[in-house]
This record gives C-alpha cells, structure tokens and sequence, in this order.
C-alpha cells in the first residue's frame, strides 16, 4: 500500500512540474509560441482534488488492512513448545490464531520420513489426541523416564545418517506444521538413548 501512495504522489508531482514548465516555457517566449496561460482553477479546486485523492488512498489502504485481517481470521496458526528438565520432555501444543484447530496426530519427521506417536504416548498423555483447540487453547503431552523409548524409537526407524533437519509435526484437519527439534530436546534423546542402551541412528553397516 505504501508503494501505490509514494507511485500517485510521484505522479502527481510530475504532472505538475510539467504543466509548469510548459507554462512557464510560453509565457518567457512570446515570440516563439502563442501566449498562453492555462486555467489551473481555484485554490479550492485543488484542494478539493487532493482531498479526494487521499480519500481514495485511505479507502484502499482500509481495503488491504481488512483482507490481512480477514486472512489471519480464515488461516490456521499453531505453536508447539519444546521444554526439557532432566529426564523430562513435555510438548505444548497451542492454538494461536483466531480459528479453530482440529489436532489430529503428532509426529516425528526428516524429509519425507515421518513417525507417528499417537499410539505410543503415555498414559498419563493418553486420550489427549484427537482434540480440537479453540483460539488461545492448549494442551501437553509429557515424557519421562522410560516412556522416552518409543520417541528414540521412532527416530531409530526413520533411518538416519545424522540428526540434523528432526521436527515434529503438528498434523490438522486442513493442515501439517512443522516444527523443528530444540538442541535440547536431541540432547535430551541422546542421553535418554545412552541410558537405556539404544540407539538413535541405525548402525553402520559392518565391514564383512
């Protein structure tokens, strides 16, 4: 909006600079051209011009801020916050637009590889999925202890050579949001992995 106001105020300064030079151009020579002076009108008539200019920028400047708003009213907006304490991974998912979310699943993902964790959580976590979210709304999932095998399980089962590029994924009635994993939370998988002797990426293949 701001490039259409400064593009109209470019031209009218334009178009006014150049009636004045034309102006200016036949009345300083007579012997040249005609005389002639053009009616620019009254101050009023200017006045009145500009007004409706700027009514029409402001009226177009409201349009486009309606449509932001109405976009933000009709997409779907979710957070989901990683914390970590000790032996402890807890999952915050929230609805943070003005529409409601229809949460689905959660799950583990690297690419085009993805695992699901709705039929592994916790019990303290169970029944938590599905669940719809009105705006503002949340709920957690929480890990601890030996309830983090089936998440180091599901990273095991997706193959990797490296870590890098894990998120989770938020899955919706109308949408995937993706989520990448904290530094804390691979540290947290790795430690969890070590404690219970199981491995986050698969092993190499062996030499013989």
């Amino acid at each position: 909006m701001k490039i259409v106001a400064v593009v109209v105020a470019v031209l009218f300064v334009v178009g006014l600079s150049a009636l004045g030079g034309l102006t200016a151009g036949i009345n300083l020579n007579p012997q040249s051209t005609v005389k002639y002076v053009p009616d620019w009108g009254s101050v009023g008539d200017w006045v009145s011009g500009i007004g409706a200019l700027l009514a029409v920028i402001a009226s177009l400047c409201m349009v486009r801020r309606s449509e932001r708003f109405q976009l933000a009213r009709d997409s779907e907006q979710l957070m989901l916050v990683q914390e970590q304490d000790l032996a402890w991974l807890t999952l915050r998912v929230g609805c943070s637009g003005l529409r409601a979310c229809a949460v689905k699943d959660i799950r583990i993902c690297h690419g085009n590889k993805h695992r699901s964790l709705r039929y592994d959580l916790p019990d303290k976590s169970k029944g938590k999925i599905p669940c719809k979210l009105e705006p503002g709304e949340s709920f957690e999932l929480d890990w601890s202890g030996h309830d983090l095998k089936p998440i180091i399980t599901a990273v095991n089962n997706l193959g990797l050579k490296k870590l890098d590029g894990l998120c989770f994924e938020v899955v919706t009635g109308i949408s995937v949001h993706k989520f990448d994993f904290d530094e804390w939370t691979i540290d947290l998988l790795k430690q969890a992995a070590e404690a219970f002797d199981l491995r986050l990426i698969p092993d190499d293949e062996l030499p013989f």
